[in-house]
């Protein structure tokens, strides 16, 4: 497996997408235990220990393979609105993913396309990768239209724990002309 890099920081009009911090846990830990955010992806809240051990999941990805899951600052406020970023989902592990976890303030403004298309113009055009994935339940359809505004296209649905996944798939040539503005500034 070769090791990939990508900048730590990435700045888009409304986000600054950035390497985790340890001052983020508690932000991440109360994003974890909100039910309206946990209802399509576990179903049920995190615990504190679980919340952590996703966090160090996320810190070891980095480190094993020079991207991960970008914490998500909004630039207005700073605060921490979640994540968004690359990584391995174990139900698909040979692809590489394109994932996102927003707190509900941060929902229906568009700033998990913003931020996905920054990340997905890094993946195609830094990383050089031929194809990403999205993965979700059919019922989430927020995020099936994030799947969507970044040119993606339904691939296939895999069972993975008592989950049924409703996987999308993006190749570069399907990226929208909706192009992000992101800039990288390395930190």
């Amino acid at each position: 497996m070769r090791l990939l890099r990508v900048p730590a920081r990435l700045v888009t009009p409304r986000l600054i997408l950035r390497t985790w911090r340890a001052e983020d846990r508690p932000a991440f830990t109360a994003l974890n235990a909100d039910p309206m955010v946990m209802e399509h992806i576990m179903g049920t809240p995190m615990s504190q220990a679980e919340s952590d051990q996703l966090a160090e999941r996320i810190d070891e990805h980095w480190q094993k393979r020079g991207y991960g899951l970008y914490a998500v600052e909004l630039r207005s406020t700073g605060e921490l609105a979640g994540f968004i970023g690359l990584h391995q989902h174990l139900a698909v592990p040979q692809e590489v993913e394109i994932g996102w976890r927003l707190s509900p303030n941060a929902w229906g403004r568009g700033l998990a396309t913003e931020g996905a298309m920054a990340v997905r113009d890094l993946a195609y055009g830094q990383l050089r990768l031929r194809s990403l994935i999205a993965i979700t339940v059919a019922a989430n359809v927020r995020s099936v239209r994030v799947m969507e505004k970044l040119g993606m296209t339904y691939w296939r649905q895999v069972q993975f724990q008592e989950w049924q996944l409703t996987v999308y798939r993006g190749i570069p040539d399907a990226m929208t002309d909706t192009q992000s503005q992101a800039r990288q500034e390395a930190r």
